[in-house]
Parts: C-alpha cells; structure tokens; sequence
C-alpha cells in the first residue's frame, strides 16, 4: 500500500500519444496553451502558466516579486525544501516560523512580528534586527490543508509585502473567505506542483496561477528564455527554460479531467482513518478545518506518547507488511545550511516532526487496506507504550 502514486489511465496514454503523433512535442504548442486555459477554468483564476517544476514555479515567483540580496522572505518551518532553496537561489534571506495546529504557518505569529519586529518607512517594512526589507511571505498549503491567511492579507496591504502561495499539494483546496477562492488565487502570485506523487501529475511539473496581467506577461516572458526578438534571438535579460513541454500538458489535461473524481476517493480514505482512531486519545489523525474545503492529498497520524526513535521504528514494522508511510518534511530550521537564518517561537514544528507520519492516501486504498494499517498501527504503538521499544 502506497503513500500517493500516479495512475495512468488509457485515455491518459491516448492523450499523450496524440501529442508525440503531431510531432508537436515542445514548449510551444496549442497542447501547452489549453492545459493552462483549463487550469485557470478549473482554479477560476485570470491566467495560469505551466512550467517544468514546482521549484521553478517558486523561484521564478518570488523573483517577479522583486526579492533580491536585499530581501527577506518569510517561510513557515513546516514544508518541503523547495518552498526555502528558490529564496536561496536569488540571494535573499529566509526568516523561519512555526505552524499551527494544522501544519500551516502560524499566521498570528507573523501578525505578531510584524507588529512588534518591523518598522514602516518609505513605504517599506524593516527587520529591525536585520535592516533588511521584508519583500514577500510565503503561504505553504500543507498536505493539501488550505491556510486561511485573510487577517495577514489585511496587514500586508498596509505593510507594501506581498504573499506568495505555495500550493504545491493543493490542486483542488480552496480557502473560504466571502467565497470559496482556489489555493494559489488569493495571493499575489500562487505556485502549484504536478509531480509524479501529487494529485494530479504531468511526471514533473508546476505552474503559477494570477489574476495579474502584469506578472503573468512577465512570467511567460522569463520562462520563454526572455525572448525580446525571436527571429534575431535578441534577449534584453537573463531568461529561464522553465515552461512545460507538450507531452507533460497532454498529460496534465487528461488527469485533470479526472481530479474531482480522485478528490472524492481520497476523502473516504480520510474519513476511514479518522474513524478507525476516534476513540484514541494518544493516536490523531490530522484533521481539517471546517471552513476550507480540500483535496485530501495526504493523510497524516501523530503519537502522543512516541518519540523520534519510536516512530522509525513504527514505520520499519509498517514496511514489512508492505506498508509504505514516510516522516513528514523535516523541519527548515532543523536543516544544517538553514540554521544560520532568522527564526521566530519555534515550537510545534519540530515536536511534530518527531511524532508524525504520512500514511498511504493513494487513490487505490480501499476500507480493507485502511482497517489493516490502522490495526497494524493500534497493535504495534501498544507494543511501544507498554514496552518502551
């Protein structure tokens, strides 16, 4: 039983054998441009770009953003390594906060820094410990969690900083406001992943979705190589081979025709797991709030009782029975090459990190394998507690 796989459907292959048929298998094609006219139907957002990587999708973000070697960028400490590396690659600095109870960053902690830890001058906001200016905050939507960020939306308006969502693991989650607004489509800029394990794949891909004009010229623009002239190859700056190729967009668009589907299959797996360990009081499984609706890409379990030792091992029983479960992403601040930066009240980060799991989530999980590793997991943390293995 597996975390999250891609499932490749005939229609999938016929999709793709299409595209390699035409001979029209680059960056540029009707193929690329319907799937991001798809995407911002399906996101209800002005414009979408497909790109070759979530990775790329961030780095090329926060660099339209305008973060540079004289920039800050705030980032939870909950997230993979791809949401912190892009702010690395343009010199700039990250400063690392906690999370809240549902691995999303802890926004009333950002609230507080930026109340207490900053100034406003020339239309700026300051590190008063760092003097450098807080360009961007990323908002990571964790396991397809979405992080409802409208109180620090309010504030950055008035603090001229503007938020970047990482909607990685977030197709198909939406955050309730006055409606309900995709994850990715509330921000300034959101960046979305298309990789083999997310709920939607193209093999490896990503995009950035905006109701900007502006930033989604400026992102063709830098991921076309910065093309000024192309029948005289004149480039007035450094550009990027970011875009998607043709044969991951006929992918893309054919999964997604089937996303609302593998949204409803995942949700009976989450309700499963959740009522297989309501009446634990030491065993949790990660809920929702009630307020977002979500894609329920991932299901997560924590340990009251165990510790960073215990849950290895939990996991090695777990594989033996052909169990696949992973640790959730080590945290930013607990990464060596990361320890050097800023951080603020770093709690609950890393207490979860020593006490969670990712269980299999995979569309293909049925009652039967949910009841197995849930009774597997019951009997073996029993063994743990009563014989302190």
């Amino acid at each position: 039983m597996k975390l999250s796989v891609p499932h490749i459907s005939r229609k999938d292959l016929r999709s793709v054998g299409n595209v390699l048929k035409s001979g029209w298998i680059s960056t540029s094609s009707k193929t690329v441009d319907l799937f991001e006219k798809k995407l911002s139907k399906f996101c209800k957002t002005k414009y979408s770009i497909v790109l070759n990587s979530g990775t790329s999708a961030i780095h090329l973000a926060l660099k339209i953003l305008g973060v540079n070697k004289n920039s800050e960028v705030i980032v939870p400490s909950l997230t993979f390594i791809a949401t912190v590396n892009p702010v690395l690659y343009l010199g700039a600095k990250p400063i690392i906060f906690d999370v809240d109870q549902h691995h999303n960053l802890n926004i009333k902690d950002v609230i507080n820094f930026i109340n207490e830890k900053t100034i406003f001058k020339n239309k700026k906001t300051i590190n008063k410990k760092t003097k450098k200016i807080i360009k961007v905050i990323i908002v990571a939507h964790m396991w397809g969690r979405a992080c409802n960020f409208t109180e620090l939306k309010n504030l950055c308006k008035k603090r001229n900083i503007l938020i970047l969502e990482d909607a990685a693991e977030a197709l198909g989650s939406y955050i309730k406001g006055k409606n309900y607004n995709h994850c990715g489509s509330v921000g300034d800029l959101g960046c979305l992943s298309f990789n083999a394990n997310k709920i939607i794949t193209t093999g490896s891909g990503g995009a950035i979705i905006t109701n900007s004009k502006k930033f989604f010229d400026k992102v063709q623009y830098l991921a076309n190589q910065a093309k000024d002239d192309t029948f005289n190859y004149i480039h007035n700056e450094c550009g990027y081979n970011y875009k998607m190729n043709s044969i991951s967009a006929a992918l893309g668009i054919s999964q997604l025709r089937r996303l609302k589907k593998k949204i409803n299959l995942r949700k009976k797996i989450y309700e499963r797991y959740l009522f297989n360990f309501k009446n634990s009081k030491d065993i949790q499984i990660l809920s929702y709030e009630n307020k977002s609706k979500t894609n329920y890409w991932m299901n997560v379990i924590s340990f009251k009782k165990l510790n960073f030792k215990q849950t290895y091992n939990l996991s090695l029983s777990l594989a033996k029975k052909k169990i696949q479960t992973r640790r959730i992403w080590r945290p930013l601040n607990l990464q060596i090459y990361l320890k050097k930066f800023q951080t603020y009240k770093i709690e609950n980060a890393k207490k979860i990190y020593f006490s969670s799991l990712c269980l299999p989530s995979d569309d293909n999980i049925t009652n039967s394998d949910v009841d197995k590793i849930s009774n597997h997991i019951k009997k073996f943390y029993e063994i743990i507690v009563n014989n302190k293995l």
